[in-house]
């Protein structure tokens, strides 16, 4: 007989493969998970049966593949070309059998946790459910050829053994198979559930696809239009609105404005605690009245910021750091009040920062009578939005569906859940009874969305007679980083989850500031580095609990840690009259920087000098030109860049003319779309350090639209070469865009103190800053 003849589970590595009948007509094999009592700790009583959303594989008879995964893809590609690399790898199919990939969707893909780690953590539930359905095939091959499992082997989709083969296809056939493999974690946890278990892996030394550059094929349904964004979607007797924001983030409201009948007959007005918003089923009149209401609208005032001409005195004379306990360096050692024969010291400062997509956010929802719920959104991380929702309604966490769309990028804002409007929508739909869609519009995205922290750092480095470093000391301050509360729900006086704060359980809602940015620099024998967190500015001070909320943005914390230090380095460099480049080099002790690093002085045109450079100057007509190079260690990739700048002291413009990135991230999975990956994300790092900073005055942020928040434009944009130094051997995948976008503020800053023979150290280089620092 050809089928598999037994009738009880078999075990493949702690999974568990059944038949549950056979079938007139097709077959798959559906891989499942199995979420047993207890094996979930700390699951509350009302977590989700983890198996209902079904499969993150199945194979089907014609030979076809569908994965599932609860991730959100924003543009990084990597969930329909390196996941279904990486799973076409394990299971040995040919990646063109992968036809079909669902993401995102609450009720149709089995897992949660958001949108970061894609190839450092997520991807591991993947391919562990793939490697468990590869073992589970051989198993059921070596039942049908009559051979020993260890004689059955897998190519190109076809398993061969005892002279026999069969496809996956044909092995599946006519039975309705499961494969129910073991999880943990929490579904509507922050981080989801994970794939337990150690099935054996595929060598990374066999590996035939991953590595090779297959094209995304979301791409041309996008170009063409065919794919449909989370503004396009819409719902019988749907309603738009706007919402009407409170006055500064301290207010509470006095009195709704009205609407003008005659001017606006289908307009309305709902209020909702402070959540005020104009409906209509007109999105022009929604907009128009919702303007009349707001001006109409009365507040209380509230002054409770130090507005960002005042940040940086206020992060140094009135914060008290000694609120919240200190973070330690995981390389701290030694000594730092060693004896030095040069000392560099001094404080470096960034700004807030916006994720500032391009398209503000939007979201429909559909709150039915039985007080179930259907969200539609671009939420990174569906499967926690779900948990927000369900606790901002006080319903279970089943009564909520989110359904995920294309939308703007945002770089992090919503790997906690919500991008911004999602609660107000679901607030306004069940207030109204029908469909609602909210459209934030662009001051609503700049001045109620979260924002990258701001920071301070203090750092002293000595060196010694010889120029080398014989201490390291660093000081980092500033706010937490992941306020995930909906600010809909803040508004309304609905329950959320709590603020960031040093009482705060949560290991991502914490205030406490840890070292992330990892020490690249072993040589250095003795190094301190401590990190200060506080609480969000303004918090504590507004009446409704909302300050300037802070969100992980792009290489969260490490991007605010690495650019002071990178910074120092360069300056340290120069007080030893050693060029920067070779600096790096002497001061580490892991031989793939030092690779990564003599590459990178290759690839770039570097000229192994000291800075500043001979013709540096900070006054005067004309540009000066100069280069930089900063290093970092992030999800096991290795970093270099080299900036070439071009500053012209009279009018402190400052250009970057080249960017030059080396990149050791281990196993490549996909050397086309990381390549892209790499471009886009310096681009979004030269943005930041020459033109992003969070305007805002004493009662909230003043950055409304482009004028005020300017990012980089086409005619900015430098040449960027992309030099990918793959080394397969280690093992792990290496991510992308997010080190590229921080590499780039340092490498800039040192630059224009080598074209110009002073310090840069604050961002970002906009011409009034560079002038300041220039007449220093």
């Amino acid at each position: 007989m050809n089928h598999w003849q037994s009738t009880q589970d078999r075990s493949i590595h702690g999974a568990a493969l059944s038949r549950r009948g056979f079938l007139a007509a097709g077959g798959a094999l559906v891989v499942a998970v199995a979420m047993k009592p207890g094996a979930a700790p700390g699951a509350p009583a009302t977590s989700l049966d983890a198996t209902r959303p079904a499969s993150w594989i199945e194979i089907h008879a014609d030979d076809t593949l569908l994965i599932r995964t609860g991730k959100c893809d924003f543009g990084q590609s990597s969930i329909f070309t390196a996941y279904r690399q990486i799973v076409a790898e394990e299971l040995g199919v040919p990646f063109e059998a992968i036809t079909t990939v669902v993401s995102g969707d609450t009720d149709r893909t089995p897992d949660g946790g958001g949108t970061f780690g894609l190839l450092r953590t997520n991807v591991m539930n993947l391919r562990k459910a793939a490697a468990y359905t590869r073992e589970a095939a051989l198993e059921l091959a070596a039942q049908r050829f009559g051979v020993p499992r260890d004689q059955v082997t897998v190519a190109n989709g076809v398993v061969a053994g005892g002279g026999k083969s069969a496809t996956y296809g044909q092995l599946v056939a006519g039975q309705d198979l499961r494969l129910t493999i073991p999880v943990g974690g929490e579904l509507t946890g922050f981080g989801g559930l994970q794939v337990l278990g150690t099935p054996p892996l595929k060598p990374t030394a066999d590996y035939t696809i991953v590595g090779k550059p297959y094209k995304n094929t979301i791409v041309r349904p996008k170009v063409s239009g065919e794919t449909v964004w989370v503004g396009d979607v819409k719902l019988p007797g749907m309603l738009h609105a706007r919402a009407v924001h409170p006055a500064t983030l301290g207010s509470k409201l006095v009195a709704a404005g009205k609407v003008d009948k005659a001017q606006f007959p289908g307009a309305r007005v709902v209020v909702i605690g402070n959540l005020v918003a104009v409906v209509s089923e007109n999105e022009w009149e929604a907009v128009q009245a919702a303007q009349q209401v707001a001006a109409d609208t009365k507040w209380t005032e509230w002054k409770g910021l130090p507005g960002h001409e005042g940040l940086r005195d206020h992060l140094r004379q009135s914060v008290k750091w000694d609120e919240v306990p200190a973070g330690k360096g995981g390389a701290n050692k030694g000594d730092v009040v060693v004896a030095a024969a040069k000392t560099h010291a001094a404080a470096y400062f960034m700004p807030y920062l916006k994720h500032a997509p391009i398209g503000p956010t939007v979201s429909l929802a559909d709150v039915r009578p039985d007080g179930s719920v259907t969200l539609h959104t671009h939420t990174q991380n569906p499967q926690y939005l779900r948990h927000l929702i369900a606790k901002m309604l006080g319903r279970a966490e089943d009564a909520v569906v989110i359904r995920t769309y294309p939308g703007p990028g945002h770089f992090g804002r919503s790997n906690g859940g919500n991008a911004g409007s999602e609660d107000e929508a679901v607030l306004l739909s069940r207030e109204l009874g029908r469909p609602v869609r909210v459209q934030w519009m662009r001051a609503d995205d700049m001045q109620w969305s979260t924002q990258s922290s701001t920071s301070q750092a203090d750092i002293t480095i000595g060196l010694d007679g010889k120029g080398r470093i014989v201490s390291y000391q660093a000081d980092h301050k500033g706010p937490p980083m992941q306020d995930d509360r909906p600010i809909g729900a803040i508004l309304a006086g609905l329950p959320t989850i709590d603020p960031p704060g040093p009482d705060n359980k949560s290991p991502v809602h914490g205030a406490v500031m840890n070292i992330a940015d990892r020490w690249v620099y072993g040589a250095v024998p003795n190094v301190a580095e401590i990190g200060h967190g506080t609480y969000q500015i303004g918090q504590r001070e507004s009446p409704i609990g909302v300050g300037l909320r802070d969100h992980s943005m792009r290489t969260p914390i490490q991007f605010q840690q690495n650019f002071p230090r990178e910074v120092a380095i360069t300056e340290a460099a120069a007080l030893a009259g050693i060029d920067a480049l070779q600096f790096r080099i002497d001061h580490t002790d892991d031989g793939r920087f030092k690779a990564i690093l003599a590459r990178l002085r290759e690839e770039s045109g570097w000229t192994t000098r000291p800075s500043p450079a001979p013709h540096a100057r900070a006054t005067g007509d004309g540009v000066v030109r100069g280069q930089g190079v900063s290093i970092m260690l992030r999800d096991n990739g290795y970093w270099a860049c080299a900036a070439h700048v071009a500053v012209n002291p009279a009018t402190g413009e400052v250009r970057v003319e080249r960017l030059t990135i080396v990149v050791d991230p281990g196993i490549v999975v996909n050397p086309l779309q990381l390549r892209r990956q790499v471009q886009a994300g310096s681009l979004m790092g030269v943005s930041q350090a020459l033109h992003e900073e969070v305007a805002f005055d004493q009662g909230g942020v003043t950055s409304e639209d482009w004028t005020g928040y300017p990012i980089l434009t086409m005619a900015e944009i430098p040449d960027v070469k992309v030099v990918l130094a793959p080394k397969p051997d280690v093992g792990v995948y290496g991510q992308g865009s997010e080190s590229a976008n921080a590499l780039a503020a340092p490498a800039i800053a040192g630059a224009f103190f080598d074209a110009t023979g002073k310090p840069a150290r604050r961002i970002p280089l906009r011409p009034e800053y560079v002038k300041a620092m220039l007449a220093t």
